[in-house]
């Protein structure tokens, strides 16, 4: 056994002992793992759900599974039979979840996708424990999961996990098996490899080539911003939009402040009640500043900052806890949105505080009380409409326009004038038959129930909930901040009913008042609600004004890109910009800046004098100067007379020579040809020491071109028998190889820099260089021979 395999799952072992854990799980022959030993992941790390996640299976995965049967199939291999993993993959599944949670301190989701890909390589090779795993068994995994899913991202995730957790924990005998995922040569398994090197380019595009920008109007890493007409038909509808249901008045507030201040959607989430912070300024005096001119104060809004180091506690994660501006230009609406989100969820949260304090599903009741089967109707489905009676549209009218609670009082008393319908449906359905049915003095009723009268025993139903229907129960387990105190569910701002049915179904309305099952918002939710990626509809299909407009989608992170990048332009400081997405790198920032050259270089402050003297074209090539993203022989003599002779003289000298500022197909030429044209027009990677390399992406590409154009030249030169080969033939190869030698050093050759400092001025014609009187043509014969 390889040591450091031996090695890492006994850590696992000690620190899952440390936390109580189970490590030799009860399974099924399927691999599913009971609920007297299944690990709860999120309870284990000291998060809030939803959504809790569990350790709730050690059986392959069926979709790679599925696929590498397939393979097997065509490589004359026997099929495997699908079962729980071998106890030492199993080790390895459980104890890659352990290191990623306590040690590397990630999320549960996080470290859920990294084990996956145990439960994917496992199969493949079955028999041979972990250590000893081959490189055809990582091979054949890796295409596996390659076919199994067309987007690439788990074939990428797959080989992030052999690389980082295999090779880079050094438990397996081969090293670096991580090269070994790469894809049969089979027409489909190239496909999906070209799949994942699109998702590979997307993730890595700001800082590689991919991200580079081809004109002055280009985006850099464009795709990471939302489309144009999905955020603004986003902002009409949470701004304009008459929300359909109370979860959807929460969403819209939700995202209100999403973009407002651009937090991360779990930062959003996680928004605390208590989150209002003024902060005042006064003079010298003592007296408010907004006397003098000034701002007398300003809101904060408090917040619990993600992917910071404070995060990480010895037992699990916490909550650390954050301040931010709130721009003064929407400070009303972000008060007004989330006042009304405190009032409404009021009754919401004042039982979910009890529930917590109780641990009882209906704490309003002791458990031996009779309460009236119509009522715990509504207190478990939240239908507000329980009897036969209709409501006027003019009452629902004015709650959907509100959602105030005072309202729900008056539809309530309008029902109760009417019988009510549904009951025996409900109660008599499945095991909810358990509860029995009594009458005012708490007697089970034999034979026909009147409805009016009909009662049910509060602890009955609280057993069957907590028994039965688990989905019902409320979300009331706290999680810590980082100053020790404990944080429970009903000190969120964002709290919201859970298995919210009713809304959905023929325009119900939820009584939020009763109603008993209530949790958090979840990030998941939230994204799901704009990128239609969960089961139900997105906010765009439910509120979109056109058929284009509903199939809009927008990823909620590209809204911080966005504001990120808006600040940018705007010429905030870079560590103002850090300061308010809880940063702590300017570096970092700059990985969310998505500016158009055009608005990078008219970001940068230039002295007055130089906009008073130069023309457009000579403004425009300081600003290259100035950001130094511009090499040359008229930038080297522009500083030389900066240095030399002072400013004046330096931006006299760049109006006469402004011109000289091409842009050719293989980078950028700095001199001047204000008098004659270059006589080696496009011929300036062949050595010439004006060309300087940029960021251009078809500028990389046009290089490739001409490289491999040449490269091919030469091989078939070089191919040529000996009899074949012409006069010309020596001074073709030549001429073939120098070029091709000159495009690889200018294809390695950084951004800004001249490619050949040292090499020929080929802007300047023979003649020119040698003479052109008849002596000086009879001189260079003379030279020649």
């Amino acid at each position: 056994m390889n040591p450091f395999y031996a090695e890492y799952i006994a850590t696992a072992k000690s620190l899952a002992a440390g936390r109580e854990l189970i490590w030799d799980l009860v399974f099924d022959e399927q691999g599913k793992v009971s609920k007297a030993t299944r690990w709860n992941l999120t309870e284990l790390v000291g998060m809030l759900p939803p959504p809790t996640l569990w350790l709730g299976q050690v059986g392959v995965d069926p979709a790679a599974f599925a696929k590498l049967n397939g393979i097997r199939q065509r490589m004359r291999q026997a099929p495997l039979v699908a079962g729980p993993l071998p106890q030492a993959w199993r080790d390895l599944f459980q104890a890659v979840i352990v290191h990623q949670l306590l040690v590397r301190r990630t999320k549960p989701l996080s470290a859920m996708q990294v084990a996956a890909g145990i439960r994917r390589l496992a199969p493949a090779a079955w028999d041979t424990p972990p250590w000893a795993v081959a490189p055809d068994q990582i091979q054949q995994a890796y295409n596996a999961v390659l076919q199994s899913a067309g987007s690439g991202k788990l074939a990428l995730d797959f080989a992030t996990m052999v690389r980082s957790v295999l090779d880079g924990q050094k438990l397996v005998d081969t090293p670096a098996l991580s090269r070994f995922c790469v894809p049969y040569a089979t027409e489909e398994a190239k496909a999906a490899q070209s799949q994942v090197e699109s998702v590979r380019k997307r993730q890595n595009a700001h800082g590689g080539r991919q991200g580079l920008r081809r004109e002055l109007a280009e985006r850099k890493s464009s795709s990471k911003l939302p489309g144009e007409r999905a955020f603004w038909e986003l902002v009409r509808i949470v701004f304009t939009e008459t929300p359909r249901s109370f979860s959807d008045v929460i969403r819209f507030a939700a995202f209100k402040v999403q973009i407002v201040m651009g937090f991360r959607i779990g930062e959003t989430a996680l928004l605390p009640l208590d989150w209002k912070r003024w902060r005042e300024y006064l003079d010298a005096d003592g007296r408010p500043a907004g006397a003098r001119g000034g701002f007398s104060k300003s809101l904060m809004i408090r917040h619990f900052a993600e992917k910071q180091e404070e995060n990480a506690r010895a037992d699990g994660l916490s909550f650390y806890e954050n301040t931010q501006h709130v721009p003064p230009m929407f400070e009303d609406v972000l008060t007004e949105t989330l006042d009304h989100v405190e009032k409404i969820t009021a009754p919401l949260r004042d039982r979910l505080r009890s529930q917590a304090s109780t641990g009882r599903v209906f704490p309003e009741f002791t458990e031996d009380c009779l309460a009236p089967a119509w009522e715990m109707y509504v207190r478990m489905t939240g239908n507000g409409m329980f009897s036969d009676v209709d409501l006027p549209p003019e009452l629902i009218g004015r709650y959907r326009k509100s959602y105030d609670p005072k309202l729900l009082q008056e539809i309530r008393q309008l029902q109760l004038s009417g019988r009510p319908k549904g009951m025996a449906q409900y109660w008599y359905r499945g095991q909810l038959k358990s509860v029995a049915i009594r009458d005012a003095s708490g007697a089970p009723i034999e034979g026909r129930v009147g409805w009016e009268d009909a009662h049910v025993r509060v602890g009955d139903v609280e057993n069957y909930i907590s028994n039965v229907l688990e989905t019902k129960l409320s979300d009331t387990s706290p999680t810590t901040i980082t100053n020790g105190t404990k944080l429970y569910p009903h000190d969120l701002m964002f709290i919201m009913p859970i298995r919210n049915l009713i809304e959905g179904r023929n325009d119900g309305i939820l009584d939020t008042t009763m109603y008993a099952a209530i949790g958090r918002i979840d990030s998941g939710g939230l994204n799901n609600a704009i990128s239609g990626k969960g089961s139900g509809d997105s906010l765009f299909e439910r509120y979109g004004q056109t058929e284009e407009d509903r199939g809009l989608r927008l990823t909620s992170h590209s809204l911080r890109h966005l504001q990120n990048t808006e600040l940018f332009r705007l010429g905030v400081a870079d560590t103002i910009i850090t300061k308010k997405f809880n940063r702590r790198s300017v570096q970092q920032s700059y990985v969310y800046d998505h500016r158009s050259l055009a608005e990078d270089l008219a970001d940068i402050d230039l002295p007055s004098e130089a906009e008073e003297r130069l023309g457009d074209k000579a403004l425009q090539v300081f600003r290259l100067i100035s950001a130094n993203k511009a090499r040359g022989p008229v930038v080297d003599e522009f500083r030389r007379i900066q240095r030399e002779y002072g400013e004046e003289a330096a931006f006299d000298y760049l109006n006469a020579e402004a011109d000289g500022l091409h842009v050719t197909p293989y980078g950028l030429c700095m001199n001047s040809f204000t008098s004659d044209p270059c006589p080696k027009h496009l011929e300036c990677f062949n050595g010439c020491l004006h060309l300087a390399r940029t960021n251009i992406t078809s500028e990389q590409e046009n290089l490739e071109r001409m490289r491999d154009r040449f490269a091919r030249v030469i091989v078939t030169l070089e191919g040529l028998p000996e009899e074949r080969r012409n006069i010309g033939w020596a001074n073709q190869l030549t001429h073939a190889r120098v070029r091709y030698e000159n495009i690889v050093k200018a294809l390695g050759a950084e951004p800004g820099l001249q490619i050949f400092p040292g090499g020929a001025d080929l802007s300047v014609a023979i003649e020119r260089k040698a003479g052109t009187t008849i002596i000086d043509t009879m001189n260079r014969m003379e030279g020649s021979r």
